[in-house]
């Protein structure tokens, strides 16, 4: 397999506002998840931060692993942002409509849940929102990423998506046996 090469001439650093929303989009779902943990800690029905032992095995899966994937998206954003491969202006749509479309709305339906004193009538609408983001990730990661991407750069792609699939069946585990 050859490998690829970056033209140095086309090179370009992403701009300030792209690199901060990328960030904000790494950094926004686990720290509402901790926030939201924190706020309902030790009520009827949620768990006892206060207590580690007490944590049940799923969130401390949804941190580890949310946690995995958060490093290696923050090393994919800085691979993009210190200009090592050139995101086109296709691409950056497909990962805008996977995000707003998908992940946020997802996030929204999951925090909702995790609160929630039935979680249960949320489930289906969070698995429609789900099918619809991993769709349209894999449309980003088989159709751009494909051939565009260094080893590297698809080694980062896999842990992310490892991590917070992960973390995702996690979540999914503790709120369907909540309560």
């Amino acid at each position: 397999m050859a490998s690829l090469t970056i033209d140095p001439a086309r090179r370009r650093f992403i701009p300030l506002w792209e690199s901060t929303l990328g960030l904000a989009t790494l950094l926004l779902p686990g720290t509402a998840f901790v926030c939201g943990l924190v706020l309902v800690s030790g009520r009827p029905g949620y768990v006892d931060l206060a207590d580690p032992s007490t944590v049940p095995w799923t969130l401390w899966t949804i941190g580890v692993a949310g946690t995995i994937a958060l490093f290696a998206g923050l090393l994919d954003l800085h691979y993009h942002v210190t200009g090592k491969r050139i995101v086109s202006k296709r691409e950056r749509h497909g990962e805008l409509v996977a995000l707003g479309l998908g992940g946020a709305p997802l996030l929204v339906l999951m925090m909702l849940a995790s609160v929630a004193e039935s979680p249960a009538r949320l489930l289906t609408p969070i698995v429609i929102v789900l099918g619809f983001t991993v769709v349209m990730v894999c449309l980003d990661e088989f159709v751009y990423h494909r051939k565009s991407c260094t080893p590297y750069e698809a080694t980062l792609h896999r842990v992310i998506v490892f991590g917070n699939g992960t973390a995702f069946l996690a979540w999914f585990h503790w709120i369907a046996n909540r309560g």
